[in-house]
């Protein structure tokens, strides 16, 4: 059953601490987060983790373009994360590896496709709450448009850098990045 994204999102958020934090896990198989991620259309990709993937752990079929893709391959559960920040509303969705550890961060940005979001959320299972997760400084930040595509019989996923976003975008992009990882004089154009 589908169920409207605001009243999903306000069923999940009841249920928030004190911080006004609100956060929901879902379980992910790798193949469906590939598959859902060029619906997103625009998004800042914050990868987490400084280490590469594990090989044994990878799934078989599927391949990223380059090294600053593969953590996603890592990816087993889903955070979804929404906050009332001072300059406004923040969501992002924070991908875990299958110890809870996190890898990479989807921030939502006003060019992102929010049906193509609210898509990715619904195509989970969702999950009880999992442990508190770390925090991760991110090691860098990029605005992203996923692409995939078939290579002799691989799923392939590509990641290219997003230079169209709009005047919003790149501002709220500017102090995501400033806040993750204290870069002040970050421009995306």
């Amino acid at each position: 059953m589908f169920i409207p994204w605001s009243r999903q999102r306000q069923a999940w958020c009841l249920q928030a601490s004190a911080t006004g934090v609100c956060r929901r896990w879902l379980r992910i198989a790798p193949a469906s987060l590939l598959a859902a991620l060029p619906a997103l259309d625009s998004v800042l990709y914050l990868p987490l983790a400084a280490c590469g993937p594990e090989l044994s752990a990878l799934p078989r079929g599927l391949l990223v373009e380059t090294p600053q893709l593969a953590l996603l391959l890592r990816v087993r559960w889903l955070m979804a994360v929404s906050v009332i920040a001072v300059d406004g509303p923040r969501e992002w969705i924070d991908g875990l590896d299958r110890t809870g550890q996190p890898c990479v961060r989807l921030h939502l940005l006003p060019d992102t496709d929010y049906l193509g979001w609210d898509r990715l959320l619904a195509g989970g299972e969702p999950a009880t709450a999992m442990p508190d997760t770390p925090h991760l400084p991110a090691l860098d930040a990029y605005p992203l448009r996923f692409r995939r595509y078939r290579l002799a019989g691989l799923d392939v996923l590509r990641g290219e850098v997003d230079g169209g976003l709009s005047p919003l975008g790149r501002q709220l992009a500017g102090r995501i990045v400033h806040a993750h990882t204290g870069q002040r004089d970050r421009q995306f154009r």
